[in-house]
């Protein structure tokens, strides 16, 4: 009896290893697949046309602690793994809330930025053909001039 309680404390931390070992595991697996999705999010918002470069940054930082959460996870130290997971995690949904607004809006910047080359490409055309109207305006008021023949008045 001794002896089983001496080593009853030893088999209850062999169970919280494995817990921890599932539980680090499991948010392994979870970071995964936030940054599979924060992927496919970024992806369909490029496929939209929105601006992804900031994202792609946010997105590489969380593959790099992805990364090293995976190696210490293999190596054992599943604290380190889990930690780094839950920061995974945290990264994965703001570029994926991020992509998914960038996405929705991307149809609505382009077309503003359509009408807005549109506006500026017209408003030059307009200021050239006011140019050259004043021209071809001031060239024949030049030549009326120099064709009209003074009148003397004698008083």
């Amino acid at each position: 009896m001794l002896a089983f309680l001496a080593l009853a404390p030893c088999f209850c931390a062999v169970r919280s290893v494995f817990a921890e070992t599932d539980q680090a595991g499991s948010q392994l697996q979870a970071a995964n697949n936030a940054v599979e999705q924060a992927f496919n999010a970024v992806f369909d918002a490029e496929k939209a046309g929105a601006n992804v470069t900031s994202l792609l940054d946010q997105y590489n930082d969380a593959a790099y602690l992805l990364a090293q959460a995976e190696n210490a996870y293999r190596t054992g130290d599943n604290n380190t793994a889990a930690n780094k997971a839950d920061a995974v995690l945290l990264i994965a949904q703001q570029v994926t809330t991020a992509a998914q607004t960038a996405k929705e809006t991307a149809p609505t910047l382009a077309q503003t930025f359509f009408w807005s080359t549109i506006t500026v490409i017209y408003a030059i055309e307009f200021v050239l053909v006011l140019f050259l109207v004043w021209r071809r305006s001031k060239r024949r008021y030049i030549n009326n001039l120099s064709q009209a023949k003074p009148e003397v008045n004698s008083q």
